[in-house]
């Protein structure tokens, strides 16, 4: 039993049923141990629900470092273009998608996951200004935000985020 085994148990549970279904003893019954054998591993529900996070953080930030290194050295707008295709990869995975909506739910209930999300925004936004200015990154961050969230809700057509993230790139451009 490791711990990655019950992180993906939470997701899994939380993507069927909901967090407010969540419980340390589906979890347990997902994986096949019972309820005592998590404290193992967690101290509690939070403790899990945060490793949650973590790894959602995780897979975002190697997905957008995937992206940047896939770009030429010379792109003058190197982070910029990570940025956008990792967000957009991303979106057109489905199931990454119900990750992070497992994880954005975390949030409504603890600061320190919060805090998680807070400096992931805080260091793409560092690497985003020097290249754009900070009007352009905030909007840039908005946009990407609005599209996640409609993804998340399931309102959102993955098939127009290409389109939408060429577009975003003229405006970034001044074209």
């Amino acid at each position: 039993m490791k711990k990655q085994e019950l992180v993906n148990a939470a997701i899994q549970v939380i993507q069927a049923e909901g967090i407010q279904k969540l419980s340390l003893a589906k979890i347990a019954e997902v994986v096949g141990i019972t309820k005592p054998a998590i404290f193992h591993y967690f101290k509690n529900k939070q403790d899990l629900m945060r490793a949650v996070t973590e790894f959602t953080v995780v897979e975002y930030e190697q997905t957008i470092a995937a992206e940047y290194d896939k770009l030429p050295e010379n792109d003058d707008l190197r982070h910029v273009h990570a940025f956008l295709y990792g967000n957009l990869r991303q979106l057109n995975d489905s199931e990454l998608v119900k990750i992070h909506a497992a994880s954005m739910e975390v949030l409504v209930s603890d600061d320190e996951a919060k805090k998680v999300w807070q400096n992931v925004y805080e260091r793409e936004f560092a690497k985003l200004v020097p290249e754009i200015g900070d009007i352009q990154a905030d909007l840039l961050s908005v946009a990407l935000d609005g599209m996640w969230y409609g993804a998340m809700c399931g309102v959102w057509d993955a098939s127009r985020a290409a389109s939408i993230v060429e577009y975003l790139e003229r405006i970034i451009k001044k074209e």
